[in-house]
């Protein structure tokens, strides 16, 4: 054997259920019901969710940058936390890395807060496992009036 999920593009009936999942996969921020449509409408190419048997458990989105040539942008990746540590992320990874490929992207970015240690380990150890450079390109720090909150996220890039 090996593993085996289906992976497929997000719909709209997966809007309800791929929200539950990023709910449970803090610290992933969960946005509105409408972001998820727009992804699932607009971007489902690089939007997708895996499935044991009818159940979302990995979800993944990006979408192809229109304004650094060449760029993807991996905005969000999820996997429940009973599915972790077997491969699912990997497994999900690569299928968006595909789709981004395909797209004509030649690099793949994505931004990690600076103490998620687990999305940090999942990302490196695909990337070493692969055989390819995951490289630190710099990190984002805003303020948001709204939440009077400080952000800041590292930004890393792979080769696709």
């Amino acid at each position: 054997g090996g593993i085996w999920m289906n992976i497929r593009p997000m719909e709209e009936k997966d809007i309800a259920q791929v929200r539950e999942l990023v709910n449970h996969c803090r610290p992933l921020d969960l946005h509105t019901a409408f972001t998820y449509w727009i992804l699932a409408n607009y971007f489902n190419n690089t939007c997708l969710v895996m499935e044991d048997k009818c159940e979302i458990v990995g979800y993944t989105g990006g979408m192809k940058s229109s304004a650094k040539e060449g760029v993807f942008y991996l905005w969000q990746i999820g996997i429940l936390p009973e599915y972790r540590g077997k491969g699912f992320f990997g497994l999900l990874l690569e299928k968006v890395m595909e789709a981004a490929k395909k797209s004509g992207c030649k690099i793949l970015q994505f931004s990690v807060l600076p103490d998620n240690w687990q999305s940090l380990g999942a990302f490196s150890s695909f990337s070493k496992k692969k055989g390819i450079p995951m490289i630190k390109t710099g990190s984002i720090e805003f303020y948001d009036s709204l939440e009077n909150e400080e952000f800041e996220e590292d930004i890393y890039e792979i080769p696709l």
